[in-house]
């Protein structure tokens, strides 16, 4: 009867410790797999961040372009003006010309804000484009994760299992 309960306290003390290896064990996989899957979120934010910015810094420098090239058509319109008014004898000649310059104005600035609206609708389709694969590329990373840690959890409790 006492070699019985010495038996049985032994086989309970080896479970109690197969028990607190597999916690150690699974536990020890968690903590390792949740530090992979954080850092590979990190990576993915990291990655999104930067993306934006050159997104961002394209933007800037098509505005600036845009911007750059306005500028220079609506001075030269104006330049070409000025010479024309110099000119101008009559106050017909005058009043036509100004009419002709403010048409130009207009025409040239109608057209350069059409060109530039389809730059930037064509630019925000872009950066919507790459902000949505790289968040879809982050959440399938973190599905994956959990996938691998659920994995290990059932493989280690059939372990476990078989070994009891």
């Amino acid at each position: 009867m006492a070699r019985d309960s010495a038996d049985f306290a032994q086989q309970s003390s080896e479970r109690a410790m197969q028990a607190a290896n597999f916690g150690m064990t699974w536990s020890r996989e968690f903590t390792e797999e949740t530090f992979n899957q954080s850092r590979q979120a990190f990576d993915a934010f990291l990655r999104v961040a930067r993306k934006m910015a050159e997104d961002f810094e394209n933007q800037a420098t098509t505005i600036r372009e845009h911007m750059t090239s306005l500028t220079q058509k609506t001075l030269s319109n104006t330049m070409e003006y000025g010479q024309k008014l110099s000119r101008a004898k009559e106050p017909q000649d005058f009043a036509q010309c100004q009419s002709e310059f403010l048409a130009r104005q207009a025409q040239t600035i109608a057209d350069q804000t059409k060109e530039f609206g389809l730059k930037m609708q064509k630019a925000a389709q872009l950066f919507a484009s790459n902000a949505s694969t790289a968040m879809a590329e982050a959440t399938r990373r973190g599905e994956d994760a959990v996938s691998n840690i659920t994995s290990r959890a059932e493989q280690a409790s059939k372990r476990q299992r078989a070994e009891v």
